[in-house]
């Protein structure tokens, strides 16, 4: 039986990634609705497409949080583990 460990490094490079991905998904969806509209788009239509981005930027904003923290607490078990080496 296999056992699937992720380590938190990666894990938070995962979310990092998915809502990089998300902001690309949501920008593209608000420039769709801009080049579509012929200056005529339905304010709900470009409404809902701002308000994803506005969700994804703040998803991206607590993964790149997450990342820094995962990755300084990292760097000091390692600066700390070199010190007693």
């Amino acid at each position: 039986m296999a056992i699937h460990t992720r380590s938190s490094e990666a894990e938070a490079a995962r979310r990092f990634l998915e809502a990089t991905r998300n902001v690309d998904q949501a920008f593209r969806a608000v420039r769709a609705v801009h080049d579509e509209a012929d200056d005529l788009a339905p304010a709900l239509a470009c409404g809902e497409a701002q308000s994803r981005l506005d969700l994804a930027l703040d998803e991206l904003a607590r993964a790149q949080a997450l990342f820094d923290s995962v990755a300084r607490v990292q760097g000091r078990r390692r600066a700390q583990g070199g010190m007693h080496a």
